[in-house]
């Protein structure tokens, strides 16, 4: 498991890790409705940055730390020809 983002780690509002080969937004209010809890998951770095921006709209501390490392991670991926 990979770990982008926490409370505890970098005082994130949002808690971001890789597992499985997915990225989750784990107990995400956005995904939540009606007060129920649930993980946003995708398998795309674009879609989670998308995500992600909107929990800084929203006022929610998304560590910049977190989007260098998914970016970088994509721009890899990008160069290892696999995209």
């Amino acid at each position: 498991m990979t770990v982008y983002a926490t409370r505890e780690r970098n005082g994130s509002k949002v808690r971001v890790i890789r597992a499985a080969g997915d990225l989750v937004c784990v107990r995400c209010r956005l995904e939540s409705g009606d007060g129920d809890i649930a993980d946003f998951q995708t398998e795309g770095i674009p879609a989670m940055l998308d995500h992600l921006d909107f929990h800084t709209v929203l006022g929610d501390h998304v560590p910049l730390e977190a989007f260098v490392r998914l970016r970088s991670e994509y721009a890899d991926l990008s160069e290892d020809g696999a995209l």
